[in-house]
């Protein structure tokens, strides 16, 4: 007797569950992307109307958002900012970019021509590719990072024209002790229009150089002197502070210098060492000579500083109560306040 057989039709479902996934996944996606889009696109307008109520006030020709799917790109054209304290900022293009995962990381390019006035009404312009770009990132506590880079630059600032290229700076709170600044600034070539008068034999083209470095108590001092950078070494020596340079190298003409700094400020005076090497002497001394800058002075600097830079030595120069020693021999002073 023949037995009967039954074939029971396998289900497909399991075969389209990934694509059916992957299709909710992609259409939650963009469906998240353009509802997160609509609130930074009114986060901006209300930045943008807030202006004129703190004094400030930023205007643009047109503006424009996209960067679908995995970005947010905000570009206005032919912005123009002034701020609250006179300083006039106006480009061809601004662009903002935040990355749809990482709202706390903004990149800022301005790549064509822009022009900072000042409140005095002098003139500063900046020529930048599209490379060149700024980088903000921080926390609920604070800033994590700034940074920027030039691409390549044309610079006119007080007067004076820069070229630039592959300048790089890097700012950053330290983890473990957020009141305290690391920093790290270096550049590929720097051009100047002319050589300092002082200095002519250093000429006009600056190389590879690079800082590394942190001020210890920063912070509290930048906010003491109102966020004006240059008051930040008087309000360091008053509230206590140090500064640290690990590294230095500059290439400056017939020049390779290199140097260290370790100084303590408080009671409105720096006491510490700063250390200085020359990586070829003879060619900077025979620069000097060509330029008829070779006096007492500089002969006994060169012939000091040379034989301690032999096997990647340093000359150490002393710093009491902010005057500057060679030995026994004052050579300079440091600024401040209680000199």
């Amino acid at each position: 007797m023949a037995k009967s057989h039954s074939t029971q039709k396998r289900s497909r479902f399991w075969l389209f569950f990934p694509f059916i996934l992957a299709a909710i996944a992609i259409g939650g996606w963009c469906g998240w992307w353009f509802l997160a889009s609509t609130k930074v696109n009114q986060a901006v307008d209300k930045w943008i109307a807030e202006q004129p109520g703190q004094g400030a006030e930023f205007t643009y020709a047109s503006k424009s958002l996209t960067g679908f799917p995995f970005r947010f790109d905000v570009q206005f054209d032919k912005p123009h900012y002034r701020a609250t304290d006179g300083h006039v900022w106006e480009g061809d293009h601004v662009q903002f970019v935040m990355q749809a995962w990482k709202f706390q990381h903004v990149i800022a390019r301005a790549p064509g021509h822009n022009v900072l006035t000042t409140p005095l009404g002098i003139r500063n312009s900046f020529d930048l590719d599209e490379t060149a770009a700024a980088s903000l990132s921080w926390t609920a506590e604070g800033p994590k990072r700034i940074g920027a880079q030039s691409g390549e630059a044309s610079v006119i600032l007080n007067g004076a024209a820069y070229e630039i290229s592959g300048l790089s700076l890097n700012f950053a709170p330290r983890d473990e002790s957020p009141d305290d600044l690391m920093l790290a600034v270096q550049w590929d070539k720097v051009t100047l229009e002319a050589a300092p008068q002082a200095a002519p034999y250093l000429g006009t083209e600056l190389g590879p150089s690079r800082l590394i470095g942190e001020v210890r108590n920063f912070f509290p001092a930048y906010t003491r002197a109102g966020g004006e950078i240059r008051d930040v070494w008087g309000e360091l020596l008053t509230i206590g502070g140090d500064v640290e340079v690990a590294q230095l190298l500059l290439d400056w003409g017939p020049m390779d210098l290199g140097g260290q700094t370790n100084l303590t400020l408080e009671g409105g005076r720096a006491n510490g060492a700063i250390k200085v090497r020359l990586e070829d002497a003879a060619a900077l001394k025979e620069a000097m000579i060509a330029a008829g800058r070779w006096g007492t002075m500089e002969q006994t600097l060169i012939g000091t500083i040379e034989p301690a830079s032999r096997d990647n030595g340093f000359l150490t120069l002393s710093v009491i109560d902010s005057n500057i020693f060679a030995g026994p021999v004052p050579v300079g002073k440091l600024p401040g306040s209680g000199l």
